[in-house]
């Protein structure tokens, strides 16, 4: 019987498109505009990603914002 403490936490799967698009993003600083279920637009460079969340810093902005992958409907990128 496997223990709470070996369970295996979901990866993020690098061979998705999606994922490495994300990745391109990332590495490059590539300012983004993400759109949230919400209807709110958000706009910065993303800094990283999980399997839960994407971290954006928005312009002029020292901390990140972290945005729940489940509620992102968009994400374009601005250059």
């Amino acid at each position: 019987m496997q223990s709470p403490f070996e369970a295996k936490h979901p990866r993020l799967d690098t061979s998705l498109p999606s994922i490495r698009h994300l990745q391109d993003l990332i590495r490059n600083h590539k300012p983004v505009q993400i759109k949230i279920s919400t209807g709110e637009s958000l706009e910065g460079v993303l800094a990283w990603q999980d399997v839960h969340y994407l971290a954006l810093r928005e312009p002029m902005g020292e901390s990140l914002l972290l945005i729940n992958r489940e509620s992102v409907v968009l994400v374009r990128c601005l250059r």
